[in-house]
């Protein structure tokens, strides 16, 4: 698999000063608060067989939709359903091809709420980037007001803090406090931590591997999910053998995958698209030949949920689970297809996101012990 990303970058004059760029990187993530539900507790079976890789599977592997929205039925409904997060009876839908989020019903999939992009306003977002939650509220990333913007469930305002590297945040983690762990893109002091005011009070550095402190951006990718109960946040790298938990001190403790990857291999190229007697604009491209081990991240109570990538069986359907407080590996599942996106309710239903050619869709399911009937052909 190949994995690309395109930028425009706008450097320095062309009398050898630094050249400065950004890189703008797509992720899957969430944050969450809770605590464990039923549908993360460990499987029940005595003993669960292990596979070549060393996984285990939930003895609850099977799946049952309990709703559908969108697909042939509804076409017009989504574009783009990239991100999504459940809150109380909410779950909200950020579609990247039109701006809007959906704030659809845990219970049925019906709208109780469109909003669209309209403003700088409170309360109004021009370019969402991304969804987080934290126990009782969901929050819209603005990357065109520089800020994130906490609304109820139902779509009312709550509150909001400046971020102003909102348009190159991976991921993010809620802390108490109104406190704010953002991962930007980037590798060295690529981890801030903020107050409600948006101060960056603190600078943290990627963990891992000093030597990969020159790595090109999108080499350096990870996702942040949590926090524990405890107060820990998840660091989950794109690529690798290894991700880590957080305090918001930044000590950083190191745990491995179940099936490890590799670091990516980067590719960057670079193209003058016009010139003039000071400043040059290039398209920069970076492309990265190493299959991502992680393509998302998310937290329940004390359980991270990583959406695995790069796998010897089941490439981008496993979903692995780890006890965060010790990095433990749970068990795994397996979806019943790729999904773009996916977040958990507090009973344990999933919800995920699926875009195809010509119709894209979000859907409800459960996971049970009973397998799904086969129809005849």
């Amino acid at each position: 698999m190949t994995l690309s990303i395109a930028t425009r970058c706008r450097l320095a004059p062309l009398t050898g000063e630094r050249v400065l760029a950004r890189t703008l990187v797509l992720i899957v993530a969430c944050t969450t608060l809770g605590q464990p539900v039923p549908a993360q507790s460990k499987p029940r079976s005595s003993a669960p067989a292990a596979r070549a890789d060393g996984r285990t599977f939930a003895a609850d592997s099977f799946w049952v939709v309990k709703w559908r929205r969108g697909g042939f039925n509804e076409e017009d409904l989504f574009v783009e359903p990239r991100k999504l997060v459940a809150v109380d009876s909410v779950v909200a839908v950020l579609d990247l091809g039109t701006r809007e989020v959906h704030l659809l019903s845990s219970a049925d999939g019906a709208t109780k709420r469109l909003m669209k992009a309209s403003g700088s306003g409170p309360g109004e977002f021009k370019q969402p980037v991304m969804l987080l939650r934290d126990q009782e509220r969901f929050g819209i990333l603005d990357g065109g007001n520089a800020r994130l913007t906490m609304f109820s469930p139902s779509g009312v305002l709550k509150w909001d803090m400046p971020i102003p590297s909102a348009a190159g945040v991976e991921g993010a983690c809620a802390l108490s406090g109104a406190k704010l762990l953002v991962k930007n893109t980037g590798r060295l002091r690529a981890i801030t931590l903020s107050d409600s005011s948006g101060k960056v009070s603190r600078r943290f550095s990627l963990p891992g591997d000093p030597a990969d402190s020159a790595a090109p951006t999108f080499g350096a990718s990870a996702f942040l999910a949590g926090p524990s109960p405890a107060g820990l946040c998840a660091i989950v790298p794109r690529y690798g053998a290894t991700w880590h938990t957080m305090t918001a001190n930044g000590t950083t403790v190191r745990h491995a995958y179940i099936e490890a990857g590799a670091k990516a291999v980067v590719e960057v190229a670079a193209k003058v698209l016009e010139k003039q007697r000071t400043t040059a604009v290039y398209s920069v491209v970076q492309k990265a030949t190493t299959d991502p081990i992680a393509r998302g991240a998310q937290q329940i109570g004390d359980t991270l949920i990583v959406s695995a990538g790069s796998t010897k069986r089941d490439p981008f359907r496993l979903l692995d689970y780890y006890l965060i407080s010790s990095g433990r590996y749970l068990y795994s599942r397996k979806l019943p297809q790729p999904f773009t996106g996916t977040t958990i309710g507090a009973d344990g239903t999933f919800y995920a996101a699926g875009i195809a050619p010509e119709v894209s869709w979000v859907v409800a399911l459960r996971p049970s012990r009973i397998a799904p009937p086969v129809k005849e052909k």
